[in-house]
């Protein structure tokens, strides 16, 4: 368990600012100027919502690590082989996701050829989204062990990023083996949206916690 402290607490908001920053910038480069692209009818539109959707998937890459490093340094006093594992795990994706990256980069200088090579990036979204999905359950194992959680937030934080691990696990590897039922399964990706937006507020305002901790 974790001792209680204003320097863990400054820590944890720091990491929560990054969650968001990953958050809104994955949903942003994903929703927004991705989408644009693909529906873009002229090729400057398109090259010009690539290089956006490329810039905040590189901040939301430069977020995701210092998430990772910092979780590394907070929970490793709860499980120091957990904590590395789920570091590994979420490091691996960034890196999956920065090499898929090189793809929408290449669809900037070749834009007829945008949609096969979008194709392509979002596949490698999916494999680093199996990275995550044991980072995720990782990482709902340290939080519950953590003995920062309010009885409440225990209830219901774990549990939410355990389904969310599920659903990543499950969603990307029917979407990689090419499954129909993969776009049939896309809206239960609200549940990850549930629970990393609770996560990262928590990480904010967890000096809050009413949780009762003791010395590791």
């Amino acid at each position: 368990m974790l001792t209680p402290s204003p320097a863990l607490f400054a820590r944890l908001r720091r990491a929560g600012m990054a969650y968001w920053v990953i958050i809104l910038a994955g949903l942003s480069s994903e929703m927004m100027f991705r989408a644009t692209a693909l529906s873009a009818t002229s090729l400057s539109q398109t090259v010009s919502a690539l290089r956006i959707s490329a810039l905040l998937d590189s901040v939301m890459i430069g977020a995701d690590i210092y998430v990772a490093l910092t979780f590394y340094a907070v929970f490793r006093a709860v499980d120091p082989q957990k904590a590395l594992f789920a570091m590994v795990f979420r490091l691996t994706q960034g890196a999956v996701i920065a090499g898929s990256l090189m793809l929408q980069l290449a669809a900037l200088h070749a834009p007829d050829q945008a949609a096969w090579l979008m194709a392509a990036q979002a596949d490698g979204y999916d494999l680093g989204l199996l990275f995550f999905a044991l980072n995720t359950a990782l990482m709902a194992q340290l939080l519950c062990h953590s003995g920062l959680l309010s009885p409440m937030t225990k209830r219901v934080l774990p549990p939410l990023l355990m389904a969310s691990a599920l659903i990543y696990g499950i969603n990307s590897t029917l979407a990689l083996l090419g499954s129909n039922f993969a776009e049939t399964l896309a809206p239960s990706y609200a549940i990850p949206l549930v629970s990393e937006s609770f996560f990262a507020l928590w990480l904010l305002f967890s000096r809050h916690s009413q949780a009762v901790v003791s010395p590791h």
